[in-house]
């Protein structure tokens, strides 16, 4: 799956929870100071949450340091794309 096409989805699946105003975000634009006092630790979950559904995985809240990786959209891309390959291989080799 394409950077690109994985940038788009979380996009569309973040404008599904927090409006088409992400579709303006910087990439490199934090959450917490684009959205102001909507995006507290309520929301975050709810952001980690969409991420999961959407692309099939979970988010392990002891190892993944959600705090860095949820903090931009260029770093949710990253987590994102490493979760997938990490699926990948594990599917292998089974």
């Amino acid at each position: 799956m394409s950077d690109l096409n994985i940038e788009h989805r979380i996009r569309q699946a973040l404008g599904q929870l927090l409006g088409e105003e992400v579709t303006l975000i910087d990439k490199d634009a934090s959450f917490r100071d684009f959205l102001g006092e909507r995006f507290d630790s309520l929301m975050a979950v709810e952001v980690i949450t969409v991420i999961e559904g959407s692309f099939g995985f979970e988010v392990d809240y002891l190892s993944d340091d959600v705090r860095f990786w949820f903090e931009t959209l260029a770093k949710m891309e990253r987590f994102v794309t490493q979760k997938l390959e990490d699926q990948l291989t594990l599917q292998a080799a089974e």
